[in-house]
């Protein structure tokens, strides 16, 4: 189990938030103004500050490090290419890995609701399941068009279609989560 030292736990809030919303913006800002090499050095960088910064420090120093070999070894498309696949795997693992002890989505809601009723925490059960799996589909089709699709489609998906799906996915489970609460306050 990975434990952070106490100067460092304000700085992991802003760390993972940050480098989802850097990577989209480097793809289609970095990508076109300054090619492949110079977008894997900002995925290295970014992986670099998550790894110094924030939780999970294993998974980012391995991401960090398969990055920066593809980019040492002259494969700075394919380093590029497999960022995506590397923190959808690396999400995966979180949600799924989570569902042996407390799953994440339980732990988040406890935030605001310590008494989570029992109805809740089943919720929260399949909704960490369903990130998960998400997630864990979202890693395949990007390795897919990571291997295999044109640059610019994978560009659009990667870039584009993966965080809105993710978003309508995040705003569906808000609607169906409402209605639930509602179901359980009636009862």
């Amino acid at each position: 189990m990975e434990t952070m030292p106490a100067e460092r736990t304000g700085t992991r809030h802003w760390s993972s938030p940050l480098s989802m919303v850097l990577f989209p913006a480097a793809l289609w800002i970095v990508l076109p103004l300054w090619g492949t090499h110079a977008l894997l050095i900002t995925l290295v960088l970014l992986a670099g500050i998550q790894w110094l910064t924030g939780e999970h420090r294993t998974r980012w120093a391995v991401v960090m490090l398969l990055l920066l070999a593809l980019l040492l070894g002259g494969q700075a498309e394919l380093g590029i290419r497999l960022y995506p696949v590397m923190i959808n795997v690396s999400l995966a693992l979180i949600f799924l890995g989570s569902l042996r002890s407390t799953p994440l989505i339980e732990r988040l809601a406890r935030l605001s609701e310590p008494d989570l009723p029992p109805e809740g925490v089943r919720y929260t059960r399949r909704v960490t399941w369903v990130w998960g799996i998400f997630m864990t589909l979202n890693a395949v089709i990007a390795l897919v068009l990571a291997l295999w699709a044109p640059l610019h489609v994978w560009q659009v998906w990667t870039g584009a279609i993966s965080y809105l799906l993710a978003a309508l996915l995040m705003a569906g489970e808000c609607l169906v989560r409402r209605r639930v609460r509602r179901k359980v306050v009636q009862a």
